[in-house]
């Protein structure tokens, strides 16, 4: 009896042959853009502007999908301002800021990952610019909800979470080394706030001072190229979204700074208390003993009642900065509108931490 041939078909073989071919060429191709973006300064630029422009699609695509929402949950015109709209007093202006709290705890229950989620700041710091894309979409879900249904948070935490992840990924796709994972986490937060706010220089002092942490030659090439990306890329998205006519400036003189400095110093004055307000509101909701999962249906539903004041409070876009700029409002009622603000604010994120 002839013995069977138990060698594969032809056939067989030359698609596995082929296979093999084609794994061989994808790892040579990645081993020689990971020696391109390391050992080159070019190449690097180039990872630092795709990163960027990365990070202007996600601010665009983030900031669509929030504008979506408020039309839809406060049948306002699509990409209208939420806060410089006028609603109508009622239960729904209470309704929907409880439904968005009830919507972020549930987000923060489903994230099966334990733990805190880090952030750009943390991972520089800690990991070496090594951060999960994972948590990143799922912290970017639940800033999108609570600023979706109009509670008082940014979508700052959202924008520079998820670019950085995605600049982070990319990092450690490419084996990069570590202090250029670093930088890399960088670029995607500069880019990011300075999409979300049409600011280059904004995103990357941003990066600079909180996410890498000093200044330096070798990062600045990287940050510019990474932040004018974004902010082209997000202005061909979605246009001009944060803009300010003040019309013709005179002569400046040295004495014109001290109403600068002053304002500053306010501003900062300002910001502290907010970030103590802000602690005093979690510590409080803390200690209340009150269920984790209630806390932000109640903060939405205090935001709520505020709302019914003013909706100005709701969500947090510049439309209402607009508002009382283009309009003249008194000195006292705006300070109002600032105090709510601010109290809202406080209650949203304390809410939700």
């Amino acid at each position: 009896m002839a013995p069977q041939d138990l060698s594969p078909p032809k056939h067989g073989r030359e698609m596995a042959r082929k296979h093999h071919g084609l794994a061989i060429s994808a790892r040579v191709s990645l081993g020689r853009r990971r020696i391109f973006a390391r050992s080159n300064s070019l190449g690097f630029l180039l990872l630092a502007t795709l990163v960027g422009v990365c990070a202007g699609v996600v601010v665009s695509g983030v900031s669509t999908l929030s504008h979506a929402l408020h039309s839809l949950l406060y049948d306002i015109p699509f990409r209208s301002e939420l806060s410089a709209a006028e609603l109508p007093r009622g239960l729904p202006l209470v309704a929907i800021p409880v439904a968005g709290g009830l919507l972020t705890a549930l987000v923060v229950h489903l994230r099966r990952r334990r733990g805190n989620i880090v952030d750009p700041i943390e991972a520089n710091a800690l990991y070496g610019g090594r951060m999960s894309l994972s948590d990143s979409i799922w912290l970017a879900v639940q800033n999108l909800a609570s600023n979706g249904f109009g509670l008082s948070a940014g979508l700052e935490a959202a924008y520079t979470q998820l670019s950085s992840g995605i600049a982070s990924q990319l990092g450690l796709k490419l084996k990069l080394r570590r202090e250029d994972m670093r930088l890399l986490v960088g670029c995607g937060a500069a880019g990011a706030i300075a999409a979300a706010f049409g600011a280059p220089l904004t995103g990357a002092f941003y990066a600079f001072e909180l996410i890498i942490g000093t200044y330096s030659t070798v990062s600045l090439a990287p940050v510019i190229c990474a932040v004018i990306a974004a902010t082209f890329v997000s202005r061909a998205l979605s246009g001009k979204a944060f803009e300010i006519e003040i019309g013709p400036i005179g002569s400046v003189t040295a004495v014109d700074i001290l109403p600068a400095l002053a304002v500053g110093v306010i501003c900062a004055a300002l910001g502290i208390l907010l970030m103590i307000a802000v602690v005093r509101t979690e510590r409080l909701a803390t200690s209340c003993g009150m269920a984790p999962w209630l806390r932000p249906a109640v903060g939405g539903a205090l935001v709520g009642a505020i709302a019914l004041v003013t909706p100005q409070v709701l969500s947090a876009r510049h439309g209402a900065m607009h508002l009382n700029l283009e309009t003249g409002v008194a000195l006292s009622a705006l300070l109002g509108v600032f105090a709510l603000k601010a109290l809202a604010s406080a209650l949203t994120i304390g809410a939700l931490e």
